[in-house]
């Protein structure tokens, strides 16, 4: 049987999927929560200790405890690696390629634990500094995760966003980088000469649930020293 703690920390993350703590929004105090859900104090905060450390929450001495978001949260764009000179992340002006869903090919299969036959959306991103591209962004999502994601005008630009546009919360995320020289439609993307050498980001994302949502395979232009990677 799950321990009491887990099925605490289960029961809140389900209110905050449902909307009930919204994205940003102050949680009750312990005190209240400890009534609401009939647990002591201890089973609560060993819950909510779980939270805090998949960054589900931020404790702010003096403020309170808020769902983790932007807004909230004092690492903001805990998923995205890219950093300006000052440290500040860099997000970019995006434009967003056509979605197209259709059966998985084996290694995304493989990489969100799909069956045979399981469908997946795909679409590309650039990222613009200016007139500058420094990323292109190759995303895969399970259909079952995210249906109608092509009937979207366009999807939400950063992970968070996006996974909660569809009810999920994302808890954490895998990543590896290495240098390569860039696909053809990356060093088209970024304005770069054949062959020309990128970093390639591969992150597989995880909900709550500890599921894989999101494979997205980014190649970074970070030249000239006006950004960096920084990998937590």
């Amino acid at each position: 049987m799950r321990p009491l703690y887990l099925q605490v920390r289960d029961a809140l993350v389900d209110r905050i999927k449902q909307g009930e703590f919204p994205s940003g929004g102050v949680l009750p105090s312990e005190i209240d929560l400890h009534t609401q859900l009939g647990v002591s104090l201890g089973t609560l905060r060993k819950a909510l200790g779980i939270l805090e450390a998949e960054n589900l929450i931020v404790r702010e001495p003096g403020r309170g405890t808020f769902v983790g978001s932007k807004q909230a949260r004092k690492s903001v764009d805990r998923f995205n690696p890219i950093r300006a000179a000052d440290g500040s992340p860099i997000n970019g002006e995006v434009k967003t390629g056509k979605v197209k869903v259709g059966p998985a090919k084996e290694h995304e299969r493989v990489g969100l634990g799909l069956g045979e036959g399981d469908q997946v959306a795909r679409f590309h991103r650039i990222r613009f500094v200016g007139r500058r591209p420094f990323a292109y962004e190759c995303l895969c999502l399970p259909d079952r995760c995210f249906p109608g994601v092509p009937t979207r005008l366009e999807p939400a630009n950063e992970l968070e966003e996006l996974a909660q546009a569809w009810g999920l919360l994302v808890a954490r995320a895998e990543a590896k980088v290495r240098a390569m020289p860039a696909p053809p439609s990356a060093a088209t993307a970024l304005s770069l000469r054949p062959g020309a050498i990128v970093l390639s980001l591969e992150r597989l994302a995880f909900d709550t649930d500890d599921q894989p949502i999101e494979m997205m395979t980014a190649y970074l232009n970070l030249g000239d020293g006006f950004c960096s990677l920084e990998m937590r």
